[in-house]
């Protein structure tokens, strides 16, 4: 069979031959023989994909259409199907044989009934521009063609099913509803794949429908994991026709410019579907009407909507901007006001110092309540493995819900320099970065932890024989992911409903994974850690963040000033500093930084890294904790012994002649008898419980009548 040469196949997509001409290239590109034979024999499926299993499944399954391009689209479908990793399993093929069969024998009388010239060219509702609330949709079929296969598919297997029913929690309340069976469902599976295979014959440049493997690398595993059962795409069919290369282009500029990761991506296009639904309900239908006040029309009708949060206004700002640089010529240059975001009605994140009642009213019931955790507790040996072990994980270190089930296998190791310690490293997907925990031995709570990550290790050793990428794993055909957390999600909202678990005001607890994390920082905050210490511990990216989940935070400074020695904080020079209590807790400016032995007033001074290299006993900034007395006591000690080992390293060298290096090692010498001197006077100081206050001495009434004794 002659083959036409790819640089004659590009071109609209949606005529029928030049399709049809795509798919025998691209099935060509894989052997020839899939193309010329209408049955792919056992030596065929051996020699292309060398799966045993799939030759015995469809080897003698015709695959010969009466139309030409629809036999193209099944052997592209099952093609497609037996190189991907997620369905190396012969059981995923067999229960698509029906589906098969009912194309080659009805398949011309279905395109047909659509006026179709081809299966991708039928209908569906998540490819069309949407004409009602703009949701896009994802799990959804063309009725009307699943009506047609369940119709033969009822004719031919009488005794399997044709519907199921499935529970749901919603409200409090369990809500069954009822689908067509998998088994029906499976022809949209296929219709999905032939309009999605014949978008890419466009370039990717006019392409409107873009899988995000072509966006994305490899590197991205969490991304390429998360695709458990089908490739995620970027879909601009929902737009009108004359919006689809503005959107097309705004999102793969902000890809290449690395400002979009694969997880904001669905969230930024829900945005620009609802800019796109409102200039369908404001009838525009060209860019030469949208001006200025089409944006002050946006504004104004997006608030009428309750839109959440700001970004369904910002972000089409910046599309905006972005519009005529992007098609310069095709869309009009605008001048759009700064402040017009300031006209933005939302309910305020709590950290925003603008809506201080909604941070002090609300903010408060952001946390799981204890009372209905310690209830789910008593329950947990109720629900399957690894649920239980998930849930107590979940409470202890507060990681989200994502990355709590994504869980690596090798997530626990001992720690080489402290055998105390054992530390539990996962990756955040959020602020793209590892963090790790360290994990005492010897704390009841850490222990428990410990137990139940070694408890899942064995548990998955022996079920599959070796250790896994994932603590928690699941497989698809070959390819390994991790356990979903809506299916945990429903099995603990099942269980509260049960029994009948409430929340603190007695209503029935709807339980979600967040609140865990609302409930480890406001756990935290009472047991008086700063907000520095929550934010390394809830893995967030700057301490405002941190404060968000810290509803008490009234309850939260008090603590911090009790246990952070009552507000006394001492200079190396022996003076108080009463102002760092406050600053440790600002979390506007964030001038203190809670520091070993102490803090630091170093403005800026975040995270790990210091410009004085951490040599806080000789640094104006070091502002020592009155309650460290035991901790400047051990570190006066290590001075010490450091001390008697550099004399005699210095005179070592001065005897070997090696002059450079004494002097290095005298000035070595000098920093550390300077901070023994400061340690000796924080002590003293401290153990005076502060005789500085400030420049000035303080009063001290003992020390007075002292004095006046004759």
């Amino acid at each position: 069979m002659g083959m036409t040469p790819l640089a004659l196949v590009g071109g609209t997509p949606h005529d029928t031959d030049r399709y049809s001409n795509w798919l025998e290239a691209r099935l060509g590109d894989l052997s020839p023989l899939l193309v010329e034979n209408p049955v792919w024999s056992d030596a065929t499926m051996n020699e292309v994909f060398g799966h045993s299993w799939l030759s015995q499944t469809y080897a003698s399954l015709p695959l010969g259409a009466a139309i030409p391009v629809l036999t193209n689209e099944i052997k592209a479908y099952l093609a497609a199907s037996a190189l991907d990793d997620r369905k190396a399993d012969a059981h995923w093929f067999q229960r698509r044989i029906p589906v098969i069969r009912y194309l080659v024998a009805e398949g011309e009388s279905l395109l047909q009934h659509f006026g179709a010239g081809c299966l991708a060219d039928i209908p569906h509702p998540n490819f069309g521009s949407s004409d009602g609330d703009g949701s896009g949709r994802t799990k959804c079929h063309n009725d009307t063609a699943l009506g047609l296969y369940a119709a033969w598919y009822g004719a031919n297997y009488a005794r399997r099913r044709q519907s199921q029913t499935r529970q749901w929690i919603r409200d409090g309340e369990v809500v069954t509803t009822q689908y067509r069976s998998p088994e029906v469902q499976l022809f949209g599976d296929i219709h999905r794949f032939s309009i999605i295979n014949q978008a890419q014959m466009a370039p990717m440049q006019d392409r409107d429908i873009i899988l995000l493997n072509d966006l994305y690398s490899e590197e991205d595993t969490r991304f390429r994991d998360r695709q458990r059962r089908s490739d995620t795409y970027l879909n601009f069919l929902c737009y009108e026709p004359w919006l689809r290369p503005l959107m097309r282009g705004f999102l793969l500029d902000k890809v290449a410019h690395g400002e979009l990761a694969p997880g904001t991506v669905a969230s930024m296009q829900s945005r620009l579907r609802l800019f796109a639904r409102f200039l369908r309900e404001e009838g525009v239908v060209g860019s030469g009407q949208v001006n200025e006040l089409t944006m002050e029309r946006y504004l104004a009708w997006g608030n009428a909507h309750s839109a959440a949060g700001k970004n369904w206004y910002t972000d089409i700002v910046q599309l905006m901007r972005a519009a005529p640089v992007l098609l310069p010529g095709q869309w009009p240059r605008i001048a759009l006001d700064k402040r017009a975001a300031r006209r933005i009605r939302y309910k305020q994140a709590p950290d925003d110092p603008r809506n201080r009642l909604y941070a002090s009213r609300e903010g408060a019931n952001r946390a799981a309540p204890s009372e209905a955790l310690a209830a789910m507790v008593a329950k947990l040996d109720e629900l399957p493995a690894p649920i239980p072990a998930i849930f107590m994980i979940g409470i202890t270190t507060g990681t989200r819900a994502e990355d709590l089930h994504a869980l690596l296998f090798d997530c626990l190791r001992p720690d080489p320099h402290d055998m105390r310690f054992m530390l539990f490293t996962f990756w955040q997907n959020k602020v793209s970065r590892w963090n790790t925990k360290p994990l005492l031995v010897s704390d009841p709570a850490h222990q428990a932890m410990i137990e139940l990550i070694e408890t899942q290790r064995d548990r998955v050793r022996q079920r599959y024989g070796r250790a896994t990428k994932y603590l928690f794993p699941v497989f698809y055909g070959k390819r390994e992911s991790f356990l979903g957390n809506n299916w945990t999600l429903q099995e603990l909202k099942m269980l509260c409903l049960r029994h009948g678990i409430v929340d603190g005001e007695g209503k029935p607890f709807d339980f979600s994974w967040h609140p865990l994390r609302h409930h480890r920082g406001t756990q935290m905050a009472a047991e008086g850690h700063d907000i520095l210490s929550i934010m390394f511990e809830l893995g967030h990216a700057s301490p405002d963040m941190a404060s968000m989940y810290v509803n008490k935070r009234l309850e939260l400074k008090k603590n911090a000033l009790l246990r952070k020695g009552g507000g006394l904080f001492f200079t190396i020079e022996g003076k108080v500093d009463e102002a760092v209590g406050d600053l440790l807790l600002r979390k506007e400016t964030m001038m203190a930084t809670r520091v070993c032995g102490g803090a630091c007033t170093l403005p800026g001074q975040l995270g790990e890294w210091c410009e004085h290299a951490h040599a806080c006993l000789t640094c104006r900034f070091f502002r020592a904790d009155g309650d460290d007395l035991e901790h400047f006591r051990c570190e006066r000690a290590g001075l010490y012994v450091a001390i008697e080992g550099l004399e005699q390293e210095a005179q070592n060298y001065e005897e070997g002649g090696q002059t450079r290096m004494a002097d290095i090692t005298r000035k070595r010498l000098q920093r550390n008898k300077d901070a023994v001197h400061n340690t000796d006077t924080i002590i003293r100081s401290i153990e005076e419980r502060g005789l500085y206050k400030g420049e000035k001495q303080r009063y001290r009434p003992a020390a007075a009548r002292e004095e006046g004794t004759p």
